[in-house]
């Protein structure tokens, strides 16, 4: 009979066994990307691509007097046209931020509202139609609220 040696009580142990052959598995990693530097970049930037085609003009040329009087006549037009007047639009602002406002304090007070009621619930039915209530509540007044503010907003642009 050949003698055998035993291994000790630890090498047999699974959790020892599972860190040697964690350790022993090869560790994959990604390859890095090199990283150009930002003249390279901009040296790549300039060059044409080999399958770029050349860029066809995006309007016909006309002399830069032509030009410059088509801008002016443009520009003369459009402000004749369309005046920006900074009072009414800064008016509009602060009447929106004035409903807004407004519309957050009634929504917070139905919520409390809503919370004392649900508080002196006594019984489940009590609370389905606590519930029911002010659901229609809270639709009824999202819906006058929407309305108020496509008001505003007509209102604004107009």
């Amino acid at each position: 009979m050949s003698k055998r040696k035993t291994a000790s009580k630890h090498a047999r142990s699974p959790t020892i066994a599972a860190k040697a052959q964690r350790a022993a598995q090869a560790i994959v990693k990604s390859p890095k990307v090199a990283r150009r530097s930002v003249s390279e970049a901009a040296e790549l930037a300039r060059k044409p691509h080999r399958d770029a085609k050349p860029a066809a003009p995006l309007a016909p040329e006309t002399s830069g007097a032509a030009m410059e009087e088509n801008v002016t006549h443009t520009m003369t037009e459009k402000s004749m046209s369309k005046q920006f007047d900074l009072s009414s639009i800064t008016a509009n602002v602060c009447a929106y931020q004035a409903k807004l406002i407004e519309m957050t304090q009634t929504n917070m007070a139905l919520s409390f509202e809503f919370s004392h009621r649900l508080i002196s619930v006594r019984s489940p039915v009590e609370l389905f139609t606590v519930i029911a209530e002010f659901t229609g509540k809270r639709i009824a007044l999202l819906g006058k609220q929407s309305k108020e503010m496509i008001e505003l907003g007509a209102k604004g642009t107009a």
